[in-house]
């Protein structure tokens, strides 16, 4: 008799930790719900007028392939002269970094 009481107090017991845990969940999932998807703001973009001339190393016959936009960077692909890519970041005017392609060797030879 001594055996099932204490295995209802502890079933008890349990019941409880479990509601106080939802409970804890419930109110930690609707702080956050509050907060997601509230806008941040919005990035500023300097004027064009204040760019200046930029003086962009390549390789002597390369041609400009494909531009675009990677974050706070410019992405240039170029082909021809050297196949490479060129990150460039805009807001200071300078080559960020470069990739040279180079062709790789088949495997087995």
């Amino acid at each position: 008799m001594q055996g099932i009481k204490a295995i209802k107090a502890l079933v008890a017991f349990m019941g409880v930790l479990l509601v106080a845990g939802l409970a804890v969940l419930g109110w930690g999932l609707s702080n956050t719900a509050g907060k997601v998807g509230k806008p941040r703001p919005a990035a500023t973009v300097s004027d064009a007028s204040d760019f200046g001339a930029v003086v962009v190393p390549v390789p002597a016959g390369s041609r400009i392939e494909q531009t675009l936009v990677a974050g706070e960077r410019v992405v240039v692909r170029l082909s021809g002269g050297g196949d490479r890519l060129l990150v460039l970041d805009p807001a200071t005017g300078r080559v960020a970094g470069s990739f040279v392609l180079t062709p790789e060797a088949p495997a087995g030879r």
